[in-house]
């Protein structure tokens, strides 16, 4: 029987196979992309689930009940003064600093060190209880016991020294001295720490360093915070107790209720909290991106979901001449119920082969890193999510089965056979769902143009003195390298000098994508609170020609005591500014110009720039090399050349442009663009052919009424009217309703930048016009061939 069934579904399915290609594929390409944004969703929901004893660390904070604000951070001394108290309801109490970025040689073997910054996080010898490291290689134990232990993660040692194994013994060298180190470190580091093990990576969900890679943990660090003379001074540490079992939240902070304990901080009285890692709540960023994906994901389903349901349901019911015929031969409602689940679950199981195929086909090409934010997408976790969504799904399909099943059980053999009084309620089910689509390819179509827009704006806008043309003619060069003295990045930039292509070089301390030079201006000299808001920038002297900025008033930079300012903080003083004296900490300044505005940022507003004199001997952190455009790609292979003979081999050699610079800066924004882009196209590709089911059943059906109205005299105007209006009707229907509910995201999102697109009527009617242009060119062809049938050849099939 169950072959038999088989058999039939086959047909049927072969019967509508175009119609059912579109589901099949319609339907894995939404499963798909929900997979992938709902692993983004479950990612942010299970932050510090991936410890084994989540469930009983507790993170401590200060809390200020006179303000109602927590503190950031903790000071070391708390887990040391906790760790004295006899508290029966905790295990363990741990502390770890911050993670930041550390210079080091690392050793590689007896006559090779390369240098490498890495990610370090310092903590102490609890660590190991309290979140539970899966050690590879070597020991905790014997790590916890040695000074300066390196407890390096799985992937790090394999970047670095090829296998695990390998890593154990190695040394690393620090470069530059912390700020935490004791003043007898050299400002040239030198301090060694030794690789002791070897752990599994952290997840990127933890709750300390979400969505960051650390490349390594230290213990017992003669540099760090734990030991460092400014330890009393700074809260840059994270404290941590594991709860007894037995024990709650509730019986940890009775001892604190006991003691009537508080904490002096900064000259302020704290009381000292305890939150479970597992609710906390993470930066609202981070929920705000699984919310997000979680309804991105969900729109995108959705849109596969009511073509995959649409045309199963329509094909069901039209089946009823069918089950009437196996009804008067004795079939039950069961064996009908098995009839169309069997044809329904060949849809499904085709289209997740399609979705394993996808997630196998795309690997770990989605994966990103980014400055400060690290995703990864492991396809085994992907395929048992898809797994436990194809269940939901055949589990869907069941119910649906069950229901057309229990509708038709109710028609009578003669309903069935002869049909009976046609329902209209199918038709608005079918353009109801048809208007479902529609709103959500109005939601990602607006989208994507809204980024495309705004990521334009930026471009346009940062650094604006510069053309588009010249941002692409201009080298970005980083030398900000601590194992190289500042006489030979001079050396190094000279060769790059030599080049004929080469127009003009400028030289910084950092890069002006990245950062800034200074912050601080005083109007009176050793005042601290006669500061000003200003950025400070330091410049050489040919900085304003080779960035394009005019002068307004004044002249340029000549001297040491020479300050320029920007018209942004010339127009907030509403006077002549030229003359006006300014003091930082050792020199004097006087203001000797003014110039176009200079535009870094396009998220805040900056109170403007000031530019200072800019001495290369000293340090060079940044090399800018504007090229002639005919000639970019030799001067390009010229400096990856002595790049590759100055730099260790690890130091990528590859030369990047100003505007991959811009890029960089702007990474959300674009990726954003490009995985909304992705979205939009999936979602007006299905929701156009399930126009095209749609229409493909509307002009087969009405063809005995299309004949009678031609015969009635009725033009082709008119028929394509009568079809098409029901569309344009849907189009601005639900364009009206999303269009609202988009400008108010507009409006939310306006509020994250100081300069946004031009939202205005062009905008909406562009996206109103190209949506409508495309369902038109979908239903024209089906349309026209309706339009164009001899009548009597209708009749005649009638």
């Amino acid at each position: 029987m169950t072959l038999h069934y088989i058999k039939v579904a086959f047909r049927n399915l072969w019967k509508y196979k175009v119609q059912n290609i579109i589901s099949v594929i319609g339907l894995a390409v939404g499963l798909l992309c929900f997979s992938v944004c709902m692993y983004c969703s479950r990612f942010v929901e299970s932050t510090n689930h991936c410890f084994d004893n989540y469930s009983r660390i507790a993170e401590l904070n200060f809390y200020n009940e006179q303000t109602g604000d927590y503190f950031s951070g903790t000071q070391v001394a708390l887990s040391e003064e906790l760790r004295t108290w006899a508290m029966g309801e905790v295990e363990a109490i741990s502390c770890m600093a911050y993670p930041r970025e550390r210079s080091f040689l690392v050793e590689l073997s007896s006559d090779k060190s390369l240098p490498y910054d890495l990610e370090i996080m310092e903590v102490d010898t609890l660590y190991d209880k309290v979140f539970t490291p899966q050690i590879v290689v070597g020991s905790w134990q014997t790590a916890s016991r040695m000074p300066n232990a390196v407890i390096i993660s799985r992937s790090t040692a394999i970047k670095i020294f090829g296998q695990v194994e390998t890593a154990i013994g190695k040394h690393l060298t620090l470069t530059e001295r912390l700020y935490t180190s004791p003043d007898s470190t050299p400002k040239a580091g030198g301090i060694v720490y030794t690789v002791q093990a070897v752990m599994e990576d952290i997840p990127l969900n933890n709750g300390f360093s979400f969505m960051c890679h650390i490349d390594a943990l230290v213990i017992n660090d003669s540099e760090g915070l734990f030991q460092s003379p400014k330890r009393n001074d700074i809260t840059g540490a994270r404290t941590y107790v594991l709860l007894s079992p037995q024990a709650g939240i509730t019986d940890f902070e009775k001892q604190f209720s006991k003691r009537d304990y508080t904490y002096i901080l900064y000259n302020q009285t704290y009381t000292v909290i305890a939150r479970y890692i597992g609710n906390l709540s993470q930066e609202k960023g981070a929920y705000i991106l699984g919310w997000v994906t979680g309804i991105v994901g969900t729109l995108i389903l959705l849109v596969g979901l009511i073509n995959f349901f649409h045309f199963l349901i329509g094909s069901f019911l039209n089946r009823t001449k069918e089950y009437a015929i196996m009804k008067m031969l004795g079939a039950d409602w069961k064996r009908l119920f098995c009839l169309l689940l069997i044809q329904s679950l060949i849809v499904v199981f085709a289209s997740s082969f399609l979705v394993v195929w996808g997630v196998e086909l795309i690997g770990d090409r989605m994966d990103f890193s980014l400055p400060g934010l690290t995703m990864n997408f492991p396809s085994e976790i992907l395929l048992k999510h898809i797994l436990q969504y194809i269940v939901l799904l055949v589990l869907l399909c069941v119910a649906v089965c069950l229901l057309v099943s229990v509708r038709i059980r109710r028609f009578s053999i003669q309903t069935g056979i002869y049909g009976g009084q046609k329902r209209r309620g199918k038709q608005w089910g079918r353009n109801f769902m048809l208007g479902i689509q529609f709103l959500i390819c109005w939601v990602f179509v607006a989208l994507t143009a809204s980024l495309f827009l705004q990521s334009g704006k930026m471009t346009e806008t940062l650094f604006h003195t510069l053309s588009q043309e010249d941002k692409e003619a201009i080298l970005s060069i980083p030398l900000d390298y601590s194992f190289l003295e500042n006489k030979e990045k001079l050396e190094m930039v000279e060769r790059f000098r030599q080049h004929a292509g080469v127009k003009d070089i400028l030289l910084s301390d950092i890069s002006y994508t990245h950062g800034v030079s200074g912050n601080l201006l005083m109007t009176e000299k050793g005042n601290d609170n006669s500061w000003i808001d200003i950025n400070v920038m330091c410049v050489p002297l040919n900085f304003f020609t080779f960035m394009n900025i005019p002068m307004t008033e004044g002249r340029t930079i000549r001297t040491k005591k020479d300050l320029v300012m920007d018209e942004v903080w010339q127009k907030r003083q509403k006077r002549d500014i030229i003359g006006m004296n300014f003091y930082d900490w050792t020199s004097d300044f006087t203001i000797c110009g003014v110039c176009a505005p200079f535009q870094t940022d396009v998220h805040n507003h900056n109170g403007g720039f000031a530019f200072t004199l800019y001495d290369s001997s000293e340090y060079v952190g940044h090399c800018y090399v504007k090229c002639y455009p005919e000639q970019q790609k030799e001067v390009i292979k010229w400096i990856e050349t002595i790049r590759r003979e100055v730099l260790p081999e690890n130091i990528p050699s590859q030369v990047r442009t100003f505007q991959d610079d811009l890029y960089e800066v702007q990474a959300l924004e674009y990726i954003l663009k490009d995985i909304i882009s992705f979205f939009a196209i999936v979602s007006i590709i299905i929701t156009l052919l399930g126009v095209y089911s749609s229409i493909t059943l509307d002009t087969e059906r009405r063809q005995k009424e299309v004949a009678i109205r031609k015969v009635n005299g009725a033009g082709i105007c008119s028929i394509i009217w009568l079809f098409a209006r029901l569309y344009l009707i849907l189009l601005v229907a639900t364009a009206a309703i999303a269009f609202p509910l988009i400008y108010v995201v507009l409006q939310l999102w306006k509020q994250m930048y100081t300069v946004f697109f031009n939202d205005g009527i062009l905008y909406w009617g562009s996206i109103f016009g190209g949506v409508t242009l495309l369902t038109v060119i979908t239903i024209i062809f089906k349309i026209l061939k309706i339009a164009r049938i001899n009548p009597a050849e209708v009749i005649k099939n009638e």
